[in-house]
């Protein structure tokens, strides 16, 4: 099985190694546990081992994007002829998301990307009810899986569950689901981020949440530390 590392040592322990090529795995949490930096992290790690990848943004433009990767001291600039960032607005993807399935079906296949990134699949995911939304993500899936790429998808955490998406359906079509999350024990204490691998398909992973920090060099997972 071939692995591709995610840029975050610590994470990769948990994971067993890697994330497996091919996977489409869901990165969930609540604002500010840092989804996206993961997500660049990830792309990143490819572009320096000489693979492209794919940045679809619901959030931010171009611009943004790389001005929020060289803030961590991932210099995306440097690799421009090996990464493409796509900014789509969720109401056109909802209007015509057949003919933005097009688009992405042939830049993928122009540029034969190894690794991608959709930030946030939430924005999308609101415009759709129950139903809808199920049938949107299974053809994202359909997509990622078609084009061979190995992808993370980045989503808002439920309320009330740090461990659920927003809607409680992207965890079902994912091969893999990674949870941020913001434990507090009191409103007067420090908060402490903890990363936990809730499934990984394929892989015997480690179900052991693990406290990270986020720095100016990106997220640091401390794989030996216990959530006290």
């Amino acid at each position: 099985m071939h692995l591709l590392s995610t840029g975050i040592r610590g994470l990769d322990v948990m994971l067993g190694g890697g994330i497996p090529r091919g996977h489409m795995v869901a990165v969930v949490g609540q604002y500010g546990t840092g989804k996206t930096t993961l997500g660049l992290h990830f792309i990143y790690e490819g572009l320096k081992n000489g693979e492209r990848g794919v940045i679809i943004s619901f959030d931010e433009d171009e611009e943004s994007v790389i001005q929020t990767a060289e803030s961590f001291g991932m210099h995306f600039s440097d690799f421009q002829d090996q990464i493409v960032v796509m900014r789509l607005e969720a109401e056109d993807v909802k209007r015509s998301l057949e003919r933005v399935e097009s688009e992405v079906k042939m830049l993928v296949d122009d540029i034969k990307p190894s690794r991608m990134l959709i930030d946030s699949i939430s924005v999308l995911e609101t415009l759709y009810d129950d139903a809808g939304r199920y049938r949107m993500l299974a053809r994202v899936r359909s997509l990622v899986k078609s084009s061979g790429v190995t992808a993370i998808l980045t989503s808002e955490c439920d309320r009330t569950n740090p461990f659920s998406s927003k809607y409680g359906i992207i965890e079902y079509v994912s091969d893999g689901l990674i949870s941020l999350r913001i434990i507090r024990e009191s409103e007067l204490e420090e908060a402490i981020l903890a990363i936990e691998v809730v499934k990984m398909r394929q892989m015997n992973h480690s179900r052991r949440p693990r406290p990270y920090s986020i720095t100016s060099s990106g997220i640091e997972v401390f794989e030996e530390a216990e959530i006290m």
